[in-house]
């Protein structure tokens, strides 16, 4: 007959195991919190970095000479920007240089940021990007937006603002404090005032002596005006009225002529512009210019001030607000 008690033994040794097994889950699962729970293995060890991403490694401290070369490659690429703002002569001009520059400072920040400066340096550094975020958010945009709003019309009025800006002022005295071996700028003008240029009033700016035809001017516009007369957009001849003033001028050469007038403070002579608070308009009469040798003709204007912001009055007004880029040049 078969012997049934094997059989017993390994359901017994089974059982034992089974209980075993239990137990143990049973007490990995009810640990005490200061005991160390198993964890699987990872799937792959790929999976875990080594190191954390090189964006937010740290680099280096730079030597005494990588560190000047940072301060060299910003000048480089400042200094031009800053340039190209103070020689801009329109409004456009001016807002464009504007957009260069903060980009330029903005990529400073980003290079400021991105090293580690000798031991030494940490204090100044921290100024530096500090000094050039306040430039990046604040005193940059003042001028883009000045310019936007035909408020600083040429470079020389816009240089000028940003020379007596907080932001360049703090940027300036960072910059005082470097010592040798390191030196930067200075990257803007020193502090000056607005310049406020202007013209005689009556004074022809552009075609004297073209004919005998002549002009009449009265400035209401509360700003001095240069006033053009143009064929087409080519102006032939402008004659430059004070504020609140009369003027008339004789030279004018025959022909049917556009006139236009624009306004503000600060007249450049070399450009034929305002470099600040600009207005330009277009009048509706037309302008025919005749000379017969007995009789010449006299052109009477009277400037308003006119506010682009408003639509023109009637259907057919003597004077409307136009874009700098319509006046002629």
């Amino acid at each position: 007959m078969p012997d049934l008690a094997k059989p017993r033994k390994l359901l017994v040794v089974s059982a034992v195991l089974v209980l075993a097994i239990a137990a143990v889950v049973v007490y990995l699962t009810t640990r005490p919190d200061d005991e160390p729970v198993a964890e699987p293995a990872p799937s792959s060890p790929a999976s875990i970095p080594a190191s954390p991403p090189s964006s937010t490694a740290k680099p280096a401290p730079l030597d005494p000479a990588g560190y000047q070369k940072l301060l060299t490659d910003l000048g480089t690429a400042i200094t031009p920007a800053v340039q190209q703002l103070e020689q801009a002569t329109t409004p456009s001009a001016v807002r464009d240089a504007g957009a260069n520059l903060g980009t330029v400072v903005g990529k400073a920040v980003e290079q400021l940021s991105a090293a580690t400066p000798p031991g030494a340096m940490h204090g100044t550094h921290r100024s530096l990007i500090s000094d050039f975020t306040g430039l990046y958010n604040s005193s940059i945009p003042k001028i883009v937006s000045g310019a936007t709003e035909n408020k600083l019309c040429g470079g020389i009025s816009a240089t000028a603002a940003l020379s007596r800006d907080q932001g360049v002022a703090s940027l300036r005295d960072t910059l005082s404090k470097l010592t040798s071996p390191y030196h930067l700028g200075p990257l803007f003008p020193d502090a000056h005032p607005d310049p406020n240029r202007g013209a005689a009033n009556g004074a022809v700016v552009l075609g004297a002596g073209g004919g005998k035809n002549t002009i009449s001017v009265d400035n209401r516009s509360g700003t001095d005006q240069a006033v053009t007369l143009a064929d087409g957009l080519h102006p032939v001849f402008t004659v430059y009225v004070k504020a609140g003033a009369t003027a008339s001028a004789s030279g004018i050469a025959d022909g049917i002529y556009t006139a236009f007038s624009t306004g503000g403070t600060d007249w450049d002579a070399g450009t034929g512009r305002f470099t600040r608070d600009c207005s330009f308009s277009k009048f509706s009469q037309s302008a025919s210019m005749k000379d017969n040798g007995y009789t010449h003709t006299n052109l009477d204007l009277t400037v308003h001030k006119i506010d682009p912001r408003e639509l023109p009055s009637g259907p057919f007004p003597p004077q409307t607000a136009i874009e700098p880029v319509e006046y002629p040049r």
